[in-house]
């Protein structure tokens, strides 16, 4: 506030005691301050913007991404106050316009133009428009102006959002809403959401995900009332099927984000649909998703071929078959998780290094069969790897790391967790590389059980390591963790030491009375976690 009066003061020209004759103190709980407030937000503008209390819900977002609310509310009780105002039937508006008496209007609202005011308060924090909004009526109805809410998350709220407070801020924000993420608010209903579609004609991007009690229904609501959806999540809604992924995707060919992860119900024919429905489609995620197939990789592949992420964690249907078609006609792919589908070969990792030059991040964690051989090919063709993740290959080498410091200079993220076969020499041929000592970022080597502290010696030339993780690395010892601290003050180091033996001792010997109450050098655990 104290910016927007500066602002307002250089502007006008307007004193110090105009501006703090319509300051509000907010913080007030009183019935009389709230009984203000409630008139304040019940007005209307010259434009006819309808205007019940959003706030406290909403959050302003100036680019496309849903952002986290910027409001934190410290009790349930507190956030319960603040979706009050949603509980009960939204007031309908007064029809008369709102006269601005010369008694009660400073410089500021006669001498700014509304649209200069309005562009003003796009850029204000959920806390500044709420104060905005008690400082007068015609404040009230420039804050509350639909313009300012096109973005709204309520996953911080979800346990005090039902469907009333959905249906009364869909028919306040109407055809302004773009974004909204109602994620885990498990009380929605399908009626909520046909008013939610009916009353937001423009949505583009929107997240049910974990909204459990929604079913096809809510799918054909959207269909029908928001044909410029580009964007749709609905992970974990068990209650949908094949029919409403049919309906969404008949509809919406514009859709470019579709998440399905843990529907269980939907079958190979869905994704058909949705692939011969959406071509424009490029993020698409199936984790968990056992009827994701092949046949239902061979639609997005021929039908999808601008996908740049793909999420096929879980997947357990998937073969070599499926990956290599994919690869071959989604040459733009960049992200690339494929973690637990264990029945893929080096197969996969030679069509991905063949088709597949734009790969970024690829996720194999728990593909045992992968080898060697598989990523000599894929780090020769995908030299833009940045992150790999390859935890529980337990079939790689150092071989494999030689092959990814040779042919991948832009790694900045290598997880090599549970890969036993990694010793020093894998950890010296990433070191000794030009590129990972400028790149590498994140190195894990949990349960490595050869590496030792001479790798500690060897990661000494990485300068922009950020973050090592070692646990139950049981040869490295405290000494070269402490060292690499020193070395570099600003790395996080996540290690653990298991307690070690006890050193035999004489029968006879008197055992220390102190052992079960305090820390005794002879049996203490040797445990150490830096961060």
């Amino acid at each position: 506030m104290a910016t927007l009066r500066t602002f307002f003061q250089r502007t006008v020209g307007q004193h110090s005691n105009h501006i703090s004759a319509v300051s509000v103190n907010t913080d007030s709980t009183s019935d009389t301050s709230s009984t203000t407030t409630n008139e304040r937000l019940n007005t209307q503008n010259n434009d006819g913007y309808s205007s019940t209390s959003t706030l406290g819900v909403l959050t302003i977002t100036s680019d496309d991404s849903l952002r986290r609310p910027l409001l934190h509310v410290s009790s349930r009780n507190r956030k319960k106050k603040i979706f009050s105002c949603f509980m009960k039937n939204s007031t309908a508006m007064d029809s008369q316009d709102t006269q601005i008496n010369d008694e009660n209007t400073c410089l500021i609202d006669k001498n700014l133009p509304k649209e200069l005011l309005l562009r003003i308060f796009s850029h204000l924090d959920y806390k500044s428009l709420c104060r905005c909004a008690q400082v007068s009526k015609y404040w009230n109805t420039l804050a509350l102006d639909g313009s300012n809410w096109q973005s709204i998350n309520l996953k911080s709220y979800q346990r005090d959002v039902d469907g009333t407070v959905l249906e009364n801020l869909s028919k306040q924000c109407g055809s302004f809403l773009k974004r909204l993420n109602i994620e885990n608010c498990k009380y929605i209903t399908d009626h909520n959401m046909r008013v939610l579609a009916n009353n937001c004609p423009n949505l583009e991007r929107l997240t049910v995900k974990h909204c459990t009690k929604l079913s096809n229904t809510s799918l054909y609501h959207l269909s029908k009332y928001c044909p410029h959806l580009k964007s749709i999540n609905i992970a974990s809604c068990h209650h949908i099927d094949d029919q409403g992924i049919k309906m969404i995707s008949s509809s919406c060919s514009d859709l470019e984000w579709c998440d399905i992860s843990w529907c269980m119900s939907i079958t190979e024919n869905g994704i058909r649909n949705l692939a011969e429905s959406c071509p424009k489609l490029q993020v698409f995620k199936a984790e968990g998703c056992t009827h994701m197939t092949n046949k239902a990789a061979r639609e997005l592949a021929i039908n999808c071929s601008n996908l740049s992420l793909l999420d096929l964690n879980r997947c357990s249907s998937l073969t070599d078959d499926g990956l290599t078609i994919l690869a071959e006609n989604c040459t733009s792919l960049e992200t690339l998780i494929i973690a637990n589908c264990r029945n893929l070969t080096d197969e996969t990792l030679k069509a991905l290094g063949t088709y597949s030059h734009q790969l970024k991040k690829l996720d194999a964690t728990l593909c045992a069969q992968f080898t060697d051989a598989g990523f000599l090919a894929l780090a020769q063709g995908c030299h833009l790897l940045q992150r790999l993740d390859l935890e529980d290959c337990t079939a790689i080498t150092d071989d494999t790391v030689k092959h990814l410091a040779d042919n991948c200079p832009q790694i900045q993220i290598l997880t090599l967790s549970r890969c036993e076969q990694i010793t020093d020499d894998g950890i010296r041929y990433i070191s000794s590389s030009t590129s990972a000592q400028e790149n590498l970022r994140v190195l894990e080597l949990d349960n490595c059980p050869t590496i030792t502290d001479v790798s500690i010696d060897h990661l000494l030339a990485c300068q922009n390591l950020q973050r090592l993780d070692i646990f139950d690395c049981q040869q490295i010892s405290k000494n070269a963790v402490k060292k690499i601290q020193t070395h570099f003050p600003d790395l996080n180091i996540h290690a653990y030491f298991a307690p070690r033996t006890p050193t035999p001792t004489n029968r006879h010997a008197r055992s220390c009375p102190f052992c079960c109450c305090t820390l005794c050098p002879a049996c203490a655990p040797s445990c150490c976690t830096i961060t």
